[in-house]
């Protein structure tokens, strides 16, 4: 038997104390060939429950979206839980299963079965959920850094100038992300150096309970102002997401009160009736790679709440994109 579906009955008895096996499943003949050709397919007993394990051993994992979408054309086949299976998944692309309420199995580090009300992790641990959420001068400087590795770490004097906040409010920003235990600063001659304690996919892993939207507001405009491609259409440049009808730009909060000051008739109500929809964000927005167009971080951030299919896959497409 292959070595997933011998680690699978190890793994539940280890944290459950339940012993079971896995055999092949003979319907697997009645799937699409790109399912079969993807993925193994056995069944396993758990306490009276059938499970149907969908066992994936691909040198590249799938999308969450796109292994969701595999899953329900399983059921359409199979009528109990479709559990995804795969030797190793990242922190984010688990946190996007449970999203997206795929069922699965990684031996010895994890299981999800919200059928069955199991929600089991030993390792990878996230902090627990906060309202405390960080200032957007302290979340400018995370993507900054993230994006921006280095092997010495920043100091304040450095990021003032490139952020535009002052070394007293970059300092304050040092101090929150010691609080929540994602980096430490120390000092070097007469500067203060942050540095984090893991690379970078892993700090943003672990951030993410503290991670804000960087909108604070959208509006429509009839005059079109000097900005950054956001949301969507900064989206469908990463990704091959279609862009939406409506340009969209990101704009500082500055920005956004001179411009409404000279032109206090371009804001409109009706979407249908704009040229523009203007994003007004919390921090300024930056370029990262692309010119024109708003980080990806913090693009993702400012769309992941989209409960359109579409754009979650571009999202995953986009996170894999992000050179850590």
């Amino acid at each position: 038997m292959p070595i997933l579906e011998q680690q699978i009955p190890e793994y539940l008895h280890q944290t459950l104390g339940v012993r079971t096996h896995a055999i092949a499943w003979d319907g697997a003949s009645r799937l699409p060939a790109f399912l079969t050709a993807r993925y193994r397919f056995a069944l396993m007993d758990l306490e009276g429950r059938e499970l149907l394990l969908m066992v994936d051993e691909d040198h590249d994992p799938e999308p969450p979206a796109t292994v969701r979408k595999h899953a329900e054309q399983v059921r359409a086949k199979w009528s109990g839980p479709v559990v995804y299976v795969r030797d190793r998944v990242t922190a984010y692309n688990r946190k996007r299963l449970i999203e997206q309420r795929v069922p699965f199995i990684v031996p010895g580090n994890q299981m999800y079965l919200p059928e069955l009300g199991l929600d089991l992790r030993e390792y990878f641990r996230t902090p627990p959920p906060s309202k405390r959420k960080f200032r957007p001068a302290t979340q400018a400087v995370l993507i900054h850094v993230l994006l921006n590795r280095k092997e010495d770490g920043p100091t304040a004097s450095e990021l003032a100038p490139v952020l535009g906040y002052t070394t007293m409010t970059l300092s304050r920003a040092f101090d929150e992300l010691e609080s929540v235990e994602l980096a430490t600063s120390g000092a070097s001659g007469r500067e203060r150096v942050l540095r984090f304690h893991d690379h970078g996919r892993e700090t943003w892993e672990r951030a993410q309970p503290w991670l804000i939207d960087p909108v604070k507001s959208r509006h429509f405009v009839a005059i079109r102002p000097q900005g950054l491609q956001a949301g969507q259409e900064a989206l469908a440049r990463y990704t091959m997401l279609a862009e939406p009808r409506v340009p969209v730009l990101a704009i500082g909060h500055k920005q956004w009160l001179a411009f409404a000051k000279e032109l206090p008739t371009a804001t409109l109500h009706d979407r249908d009736s704009a040229n523009c929809e203007v994003e007004v964000w919390k921090y300024e927005p930056r370029e990262y790679e692309l010119s024109g167009i708003v980080d990806p971080l913090s693009l993702y951030l400012s769309v992941r709440k989209s409960r359109d299919e579409r754009v979650e896959q571009a999202l995953d497409v986009l996170m894999e994109q992000v050179r850590w």
